[in-house]
């Protein structure tokens, strides 16, 4: 690739977005994905409902992480008040700032779960594999 095919304001542009951007939308999609997670647990297609019998602490400690991203929005914003609240001075302050925390925390525990989660999709699929592969036979 010649440097005369790079469109340079592209480069920038895509740049700014995962830099800047994303950072800031991932958080809400995690907290979005949990609580379709949480609901959705009992269709027929869910880890849950394919797993919990072959390994139900796998599957508890998955919905763990679930619970807390979907908790972690309603309590953060009642600390942050009620830190605001008792604080005698910058109140505004530590109410901005224990809600920029909460608003990333997702992040932190969405990343945890992703790990723990890398090996139960791996189950699934060879389970669906196995399962497909005995309907065939």
């Amino acid at each position: 690739m010649e440097i005369k095919n790079i469109d340079f304001l592209k480069v920038l542009i895509r740049v700014l977005e995962l830099i800047i951007l994303k950072p800031l939308t991932i958080p809400l999609k995690i907290y979005r994905n949990a609580l379709l997670n949480l609901s959705n647990s009992d269709s027929v297609d869910s880890e849950e409902s394919n797993l919990s019998s072959d390994f139900p602490l796998y599957i508890w400690l998955i919905s763990i992480f679930d619970a807390l991203i979907a908790v972690v929005y309603p309590i953060g914003v009642i600390i942050a008040i009620i830190a605001a609240i008792q604080a005698p001075f910058k109140s505004f302050q530590i109410f901005i700032g224990i809600l920029i925390v909460t608003y990333f925390y997702p992040l932190l525990v969405g990343l945890v779960r992703e790990f723990a989660q890398i090996s139960l999709k791996i189950l699934l699929y060879l389970k669906i594999i196995s399962l497909k592969n005995n309907t065939i036979n």
